[in-house]
């Protein structure tokens, strides 16, 4: 199915691609975001509650999923619509779950089909087929001059050349696909007042010190309080063109004393420079 948003944006649901119609840009998401992202889009507006997107994305495929998982997908979602200059598509209702803004327009339209092609004549069949003449009579051939059928032992070998490409392309999809699914890392750190920061991406020791001044930049900046009551999810990306330098993306969240999470707060950056 094509989701067209806001005539602006396409989603190609065979192919978890979401593509920018103005600039032909295209990026592919993994095949949970897809899950999510399809999910949302059928919607129709309707609220929905995170343990149903939880079962819905992940439980129902034999994964693990969980409010964090929920969290960071959403957060590529919104970066990734955000860099197609479509920032309000998912809200987040605080205590209640997730919808779509029902102001942007949402069309669909089917999968382009794939051409079917057409069989090839049977050539040797057409050559065993002579219309009989009334010149020339038609006289039983000798065993000699039959032209015999092929072999069970070539099916053979045509079966296991098709099950030795399925088995491999099995393998190509678990490797690339099922893999990707669980190679997402996270670190966490704790900046000075007592609040979580989550980096979507692992970092090393080299960086720590400055990312942890831009951190406190940006939380300072936009005036959130940096406590035991506040977790942030940080993500930093290179820009998905060459006319600007990255996007930045930070959600500043209330948690309860389990430690799940109320509400966010987004803020972009959508040209940020590393200090």
């Amino acid at each position: 199915m094509i989701y067209i948003i806001d005539d602006s944006i396409t989603y190609n649901s065979d192919d978890c691609t979401l593509t920018h119609l103005p600039t032909e840009e295209s990026i592919s998401l993994s095949i949970s975001s897809g899950r999510l992202f399809e999910r949302l889009l059928n919607s129709e507006g309707e609220i929905l509650a995170r343990d149903n997107l939880l079962t819905e994305v992940w439980d129902k495929y034999g994964l693990r999923g969980s409010n964090s998982n929920l969290n960071q997908y959403l957060s590529i979602l919104r970066r990734a619509l955000a860099a197609y200059g479509c920032e309000n598509l998912i809200i987040t209702i605080p205590k209640i779950g997730i919808r779509i803004n029902t102001e942007i327009k949402i069309e669909t339209q089917p999968s382009p089909a794939m051409p079917v092609a057409e069989p090839e004549p049977d050539i040797a069949a057409e050559a065993l087929t002579v219309a009989p003449t009334e010149s020339s009579p038609i006289t039983p051939e000798t065993p000699q001059n039959v032209i015999s059928k092929p072999s069970h032992f070539s099916r053979r070998e045509l079966f296991f050349v098709l099950f030795s490409l399925l088995l491999l392309a099995a393998c190509g999809y678990y490797w690339f696909v099922v893999s990707s699914e669980r190679s997402l890392v996270s670190t966490t750190i704790k900046l000075p007042g007592g609040c979580d920061v989550v980096i979507l991406k692992g970092v090393d020791d080299t960086e720590r010190q400055s990312l942890d001044k831009q951190l406190l930049e940006i939380i300072k900046e936009n005036n959130q309080p940096c406590d035991a009551s506040r977790r942030f999810y940080f993500d930093n990306n290179t820009a998905f063109t060459t006319r600007n330098f990255g996007r930045t993306i930070l959600s500043s969240c209330k948690i309860n004393g389990r430690g799940d999470i109320i509400s966010c707060d987004n803020f972009y950056y959508l040209d940020w420079r590393n200090i």
